[in-house]
């Protein structure tokens, strides 16, 4: 984007109100709020201490120096977001030389609105609880704890013609599917920021933040953007997970034909080890014994430590009448140690049922 040709000018950022706040020591905590940008510390608000109904007015301006020429710039407005972060002052205690302050959340306030022309603006950004703060159970009044902000600069920071000639691009991330179990949380819902690396004039690479995310196992939504995705991009090295995610929500709906459809394309675009397996268990589901033995051989090859390739030759050979298989690659899959125990109970019942493949017999 063209850089404004002018001098500084300050952004302001005042934080006039907070609602739906309570402590780690009561409802009534004193509090003050810490403003950051661009990894600098802008400053702390005086300690105010929130009412019983749960608001604070803080009244707290906090600014910095927008400069083109130099320091921050539009670049720096467009993708980083100022943080703001609420944190409790405790009670000293007997003896208490320092004073000990406890988080309770942060909150987040984009900039984007002073690169669309205008000059000021107010928003009521939510405030996210920290892990284990108060503020993850709401008050009785059932609202999500939030700040009152309001942002000013001078004059508007892009002229009319700068802003009908820019290029800003913007991104909106709807939702991340199939995130890591590390991610999922135990306790409490918590949100998540995501970064995505922007291109720019092949100088270098700007982070893009996405904020206010949270988890949600909404299969439905998952395999439409997934299908979507299949049915656009043809770069096989970048679908690679797509087709894994996609064809393993279809064998945990049942949908084997799908599944094998979506596991083979895998397979010819961009083999392996887990493509092969999907491929192996939707054809085993449809009682295609031959070409599911087939896949899950092709699997093995390419990792013969894989449990769950184990267990459903195990599975095919216990089909098929072919005891001595069976039980080699039943003690290869306990050696491995299977971790999905409603697979094992699968193999157990089966075993049962046709007598044999447990050497445990």
């Amino acid at each position: 984007m063209e850089q404004v040709p002018s001098t500084g000018r300050f952004v302001q950022i005042t934080v006039t109100e907070g609602y739906d706040l309570k402590g780690f020591k009561g409802d009534t905590p004193v509090t003050f709020i810490r403003a950051e940008f661009n990894q600098v510390v802008l400053g702390d608000s005086a300690k105010t201490t929130v009412s019983p109904e749960g608001s604070a007015k803080y009244n707290f301006t906090s600014s910095f120096e927008f400069n083109p020429e130099g320091g921050i710039t539009l670049d720096d407005l467009a993708h980083k977001p100022v943080f703001l972060t609420v944190t409790e002052v405790l009670p000293k205690e007997k003896k208490q030389k320092e004073e000990k302050t406890l988080i309770l959340g942060q909150a987040v306030v984009d900039l984007l609105p002073l690169l669309e022309g205008q000059s000021s603006f107010q928003t009521t950004v939510p405030l996210h609880p920290v892990q284990g703060s108060p503020l993850e159970t709401p008050r009785s009044s059932a609202k999500q704890c939030s700040l009152e902000v309001k942002v000013l600069v001078a004059e508007p920071l892009l002229t009319t013609a700068q802003i009908s000639g820019g290029n800003l691009l913007k991104v909106t991330l709807e939702a991340a599917y199939s995130v890591p179990e590390s991610f999922i949380p135990t306790g409490p819902g918590q949100n998540y920021m995501v970064g995505l690396q922007v291109p720019s004039l092949g100088e270098k690479d700007y982070p893009i933040l996405f904020k206010n995310g949270t988890l949600n196992g909404n299969h439905s939504e998952a395999k439409a953007c997934y299908e979507r995705t299949i049915s656009f991009v043809v770069d096989a090295s970048e679908m690679h997970f797509i087709f894994l995610r996609l064809g393993l929500i279809y064998l945990e709906e049942k949908e084997y034909e799908k599944a094998k459809k979506t596991y083979m394309q895998a397979c010819k675009r961009s083999p392996s080890c887990l493509t092969w397996l999907g491929l192996g268990i939707a054809c085993y589901r449809l009682e295609e014994l031959t070409e599911a033995e087939d896949a899950l051989s092709e699997a093995n090859a390419l990792n013969n430590h894989n449990a769950e390739v184990w267990a459903y030759l195990a599975l095919v050979c216990l089909k098929v009448g072919r005891q001595l298989e069976a039980e080699q690659a039943y003690k290869y899959m306990i050696k491995l140690k299977l971790k999905d125990e409603a697979l094992l109970a699968e193999i157990h019942t089966l075993q049962e049922t046709v007598g044999f493949g447990n050497p445990s017999f």
